[in-house]
């Protein structure tokens, strides 16, 4: 987990990021805000959570495993929340924010998949 904690964080900061771009219609934080509060506080939650599972993982002297898995289940709601198979197929004319998410989601989700099969299992 160690090798990949700086990725899975860069990638949980480049999605909350994300939420904050201002486009034309105002960032998706303000969008959320006003018209879907549960999902504003999922995808707060899905990014925060890999954040702080990366930070425990560096500090802590050895990873454990929940590390990997409490960033990969971050990762994953992320990707249900914001319907990630139809913000890749519409990539082309999104604005930046929905390009900056779909990087962040995909790269995560990627990391935190290859930290958690290559994490050394407790004898």
């Amino acid at each position: 987990m160690k090798k990949f904690a700086i990725f899975i964080f860069a990638f949980a900061l480049l999605g909350m990021i994300s939420l904050f771009i201002p486009m034309q219609t105002g960032s998706m934080f303000s969008i959320f805000l006003e018209f879907d509060r549960f999902r504003l506080v999922l995808m707060l939650a899905a990014f925060a959570v890999p954040m702080i599972a990366c930070g425990a993982a560096l500090k802590a002297p050895r990873p454990q495993q929940w590390h990997g898995i409490a960033a990969l289940g971050g990762f994953a709601i992320a990707t249900v929340k914001s319907e990630v198979w139809n913000l890749v197929r519409q990539l082309g004319g999104s604005p930046l924010p929905f390009k900056l998410l779909a990087v962040a989601i995909l790269g995560g989700t990627v990391c935190s998949l290859i930290a958690v099969a290559t994490e050394e299992r407790p004898a």
